[in-house]
Order: C-alpha cells, then structure tokens, then sequence
C-alpha cells in the first residue's frame, strides 16, 4: 500500500476562505439591488427645492446641462441658462436658428461690403447676447428698439427702398 501525502486539515482553510467570499459576495449584491431598488422607489418624490439651496440647485442644474452639452442634446450656447430659459429657449429652436442664420448673414454681409474689421467684432459683440437669454413670441422687447427714434436713420433707408 501506498502512504498518501494529505494531512488532516489540508486545504480546509482554503476552501472555508472561498466559501466566504462566495456568500460575502452574494450578500453584497443583494444589499446593493436592496438600496438600489429603495432609491429609485423614492427619488421620484424628492423636491430639490426643499432638499437644496437655490444655489446647490443652480449648481447641479449646471452639471446636468454640462453633462446634456458633452452628449450633444443641448447646443453649447445653452450651457449655464438658468432652468426656465433654457426651457424656454429649447422650445423656440427653430426661431433661434433662424435668428442664427440671421446674425451669420449679417457678419457675412459685413465682411462682403468691405467692413472694417473693429465693426464687424463689435456687431458680433452686440448681437450674439442677444440671441439667448430672450423670449422670442414677445418679440416687440428688439422691434420697439428698432422703431425708436435712435434707429430712425436705419428705418428711413428701409422706407426710402420699397
């Protein structure tokens, strides 16, 4: 007969240390699915207006939007909008592009008709705040600008044209 080489004891340790690590393991991803599970359940009755300063809200709106800009769902220019332009502005999309192609057929006229450069930054300067941060339905807040007495020159070349 042979002699075997196995002591008592041999590779208990190892196989009680597997054990646990099996049952720690399955304990844990039933806490998580647990937590997980009791956090979806409530985030949905959470009110960041109590939960959150305006500020802290303004903060995390703004990392929302950040992460809504990287992902290419929301145009760059929209970034740091406080929430009810933005939403407002989101609901105007066509009329904003409009206003861009606007604002770009303005520089490009510019820069046709031989403008000085200085003007034609200045323009950019003065027009592009514009074409955010508004609500554009109300548009009389830019015409009734238009229309005052400091555009009249720009008003009367348009009359003297038709």
């Amino acid at each position: 007969m042979s002699k075997s080489n196995v002591k008592l004891s041999d590779g208990v340790a190892d196989n009680l240390m597997q054990s646990l690590n099996n049952e720690l393991s399955e304990i844990g991803k039933t806490l998580i699915e647990l937590i997980s599970e009791f956090v979806k359940e409530r985030i949905r009755d959470i009110d960041l207006r109590e939960l959150f300063s305006k500020k802290d809200e303004d903060k995390l709106l703004n990392i929302w939007y950040s992460q809504l800009v990287e992902k290419g769902l929301i145009p760059k220019v929209y970034e740091g909008l406080p929430e009810d332009m933005l939403i407002h502005n989101l609901h105007q999309e066509g009329y904003l592009q409009g206003m861009y192609v606007g604002f770009a057929l303005a520089l490009m006229s510019l820069v046709d008709n031989n403008a000085e450069e200085n003007l034609i930054l200045s323009v950019m300067d003065d027009i592009r705040p514009n074409l955010v941060c508004h609500q554009y339905e109300d548009s009389s807040e830019f015409l009734d600008r238009f229309k005052s007495e400091k555009y009249n020159m720009v008003n009367s070349l348009s009359d003297e044209e038709k």
